[in-house]
């Protein structure tokens, strides 16, 4: 291990311990590769990887620890309009924007009308992408690279500056990646560290970096070498190791020294193609440009209403992306004491919801879109003390067919409520 990992890594030490053989790529190319055969972070729990544990933050967890998640609420909750300047003003805004790549832009391109249109929406809230093709994490690590002149422009022609940003989204790899895990996992980790301290210097009131790994890129491997697999896969390794290493307080990525911005998972986006994760998340080749590597419009929708559900539900985003007393789409149960099931998942003509509610307590269901916006009443009723299952149509409450993307099945029972996610695919 080069020294300069050394010392990003020495809160890791028992993380990084093994360094084990290269990953081997997976065979075939474009459309034939359905599937690489790995596990998705989110499903890996406490299996592992070449000696890597699964799970987005540690043990295997897809959680923030509990200490990490009350400091990026109390950082949320005090972010406040800021002007040009950076002065605190309550009739300017509060500037959310990405940085990263190809992939980057031509995802948040399509996420930021969402977002900007969103009736919910903050409307101290301006969203802007930032993000440009070419620039890789490899590229833009140097202080004096074109792209950060690139962002600053961005920002003036939507009548913003550097100093309003306060969140971020950063999405970003390396361009035609070398080498084997965990030495291919180690260089990007220590890229990714050098651009949130970037970030932190060059948008000085920057608060919030929420980071995300590579979608799949098995429809790339021997076909595209820009970032085929195992890399896309790997990446996620990286984003969790960076995370792993401000927890673990390393003094370059503290947030409290303002040395880099308090750094989450935002949505977490790999699923092996055609197998369908625990959510239901799957990538079929027609998601993708010829390369197998870009998305084409209908994936670049899958990962704008994956942004728009994380940052209309998660803790540290309500606060500033909402309007106040707006909701998002809550949580998937945990805590509630509430077993909600959605199936199938993925689903096209229909999904059915299992639930069980005590006698006599009035339930309802409803069905929310990633913004968090009612789409339709499915059914209500007064518990019976056993299992109940109620069917939605997938059609809104005009009757028209909803449309394919990231919906919740909300379930109110009494005062508590929980959500949980699917995706409605396009009707064949």
């Amino acid at each position: 291990m080069s020294p300069r990992a050394a010392l990003l890594h020495a809160p890791l030490a028992a993380l990084l311990a093994a360094i084990l053989a290269a990953a081997p790529a997976a065979a075939g190319g474009n459309c034939s590769v359905t599937s690489v055969g790995f596990t998705p972070l989110n499903q890996l729990g406490a299996g592992t990887y070449h000696g890597f544990q699964g799970g987005l933050y540690p043990g295997g967890a897809n959680q923030r620890p509990t200490a990490h998640n009350a400091a990026g609420v109390a950082i949320a909750n005090a972010i406040a309009p800021l002007d040009t300047l950076g002065v605190p003003d309550p009739s300017s805004a509060v500037v959310l924007i990405s940085i990263g790549m190809s992939n980057t832009t031509f995802e948040f391109s399509h996420f930021v009308p969402k977002a900007m249109g969103n009736p919910l929406r903050n409307p101290s809230l301006l969203v802007i992408d930032c993000a440009e093709g070419g620039q890789s994490a490899d590229r833009i690590v140097d202080p004096a690279a074109p792209y950060w002149s690139f962002v600053s422009s961005r920002l003036r022609l939507a009548h913003s500056s550097p100093a309003q940003v306060q969140a971020v989204w950063l999405k970003e790899a390396i361009q035609h990646p070398t080498g084997s895990f965990p030495a291919s996992m180690d260089t990007l980790m220590w890229d990714l560290g050098a651009i949130v301290r970037l970030i932190e210097q060059k948008m000085p009131n920057v608060k919030l970096c929420y980071m995300t790994s590579r979608i799949y890129a098995g429809y790339a491997t021997g076909v595209s070498t820009l970032n085929p697999e195992p890399f896309a896969y790997e990446s996620g390794f990286a984003v969790k190791g960076l995370i792993i290493a401000q927890l673990g307080g390393a003094d370059s990525l503290s947030y409290t020294l303002g040395h880099a911005p308090w750094l989450s998972w935002g949505p977490y986006l790999w699923a092996d193609g055609l197998t369908p994760r625990s959510d239901g998340l799957i990538w079929p080749c027609a998601d993708f440009n010829s390369d197998g590597t870009h998305p084409d419009d209908a994936g670049r929708e899958v990962v704008a209403d994956s942004l728009m559900a994380f940052f209309s539900a998660d803790e540290t985003t309500r606060p500033w992306f909402l309007a106040p007393g707006a909701a998002g789409v809550g949580s998937a149960g945990a805590g509630t004491g509430i077993d909600l099931a959605v199936a199938p998942n993925p689903a096209r003509d229909g999904v059915a919801i299992g639930f069980t509610a005590a006698a006599g307590e009035p339930w309802r269901i409803e069905i929310v879109d990633a913004a968090g916006r009612h789409v339709a009443e499915v059914a209500r009723g007064t518990g019976s003390g056993a299992r109940e299952t109620s069917r939605w149509a997938v059609r809104e409450s005009s009757g028209a067919a909803a449309r394919p993307g990231v919906y919740w099945a909300r379930l109110t029972i009494g005062r508590r409520q929980a959500s949980r996610r699917f995706t409605v695919l396009e009707s064949r």
